[in-house]
C-alpha cells in the first residue's frame, strides 16, 4: 500500500510512472497510469454516501453522483489554475503538475527551503482562493440556470469549490493550508 494513501493519493509519488501529456503557462503536465481510474472513485464514494439519503430515488443518485464526478473534475483543474496564476504573479510558479487518480500535486524543482515565505504562502493561496471565487460565482448565475442537467451541475461546482476553498485553507498535513498557517506562524515569530 501507498505511503501517499493518507494523504487521500493512491499512487506512489516515489515510483509511480509519470506521463508527460503537454504543458501550461510553461509548466509542464504529468499524469500517472492510474489518472483515468479518478472519476470512478469519486462516483462510487458519492453513491456511497447518497445511500444514506434513504428518500432518493436510484436515478436521483446516479445523476447527483455524475454532477459531483464532473464538478470534483473542473474543481481540480481550477484549483490548479489557482495555483499556477498566483506563482505567476509572484514569478515562481511550479515546474510540473502531475495528476494522480484521486489529487493533483505541485512539483517543484530546486531547494524550496531558499524560497522567501511570503512567496509559498501566495502560491499556497492561489487554488483556494480561486475556488472560493469560482464558488461565489456560481452562486451569482445560479438563478439565470434553467432546472434540469445544468442546475444540478452547477450546484455540485457550488459545493465543491467552497469545499475545496475552504478545505484548502485549513492547516491539515498536505493541503495548502498546512502551508498557509505554516508561513503565517512564521511570519508571526519574527514580528
Amino acid at each position: 500500500m501507498s505511503k501517499y494513501l493518507k494523504y487521500f493519493i493512491l499512487e506512489d509519488l516515489d515510483s509511480v510512472r509519470r506521463i508527460r501529456i503537454g504543458q501550461f503557462w510553461n509548466v509542464s503536465l504529468l499524469i500517472t497510469p492510474w489518472t483515468w481510474f479518478g472519476p470512478f472513485v469519486f462516483f462510487g464514494l458519492h453513491f456511497l454516501l447518497n445511500l444514506l439519503d434513504t428518500r432518493l430515488a436510484l436515478n436521483e443518485r446516479l445523476f447527483q453522483s455524475i454532477y459531483f464526478v464532473l464538478a470534483v473534475e473542473v474543481t481540480t483543474a481550477l484549483h490548479a489554475f489557482g495555483h499556477i496564476l498566483s506563482g505567476k504573479l509572484i514569478h515562481s510558479a511550479m515546474d510540473e503538475l502531475l495528476i494522480t487518480a484521486t489529487r493533483d500535486v505541485n512539483v517543484y524543482h530546486g531547494d524550496q527551503s531558499q524560497i522567501p515565505g511570503y512567496v509559498h504562502l501566495i502560491r499556497s493561496l492561489g487554488g483556494p482562493i480561486f475556488n472560493i471565487i469560482v464558488g461565489i460565482f456560481c452562486i451569482f448565475i445560479a438563478k439565470w440556470i434553467p432546472s434540469g442537467f445544468w442546475t444540478g451541475v452547477n450546484t455540485s461546482m457550488i459545493s465543491t469549490n467552497f469545499f475545496f476553498g475552504l478545505g484548502g485553507l485549513l492547516p491539515i498535513p498536505s493541503v495548502d493550508g498546512e502551508v498557509i498557517w505554516r508561513e503565517i506562524a512564521n511570519w508571526m515569530k519574527k514580528k
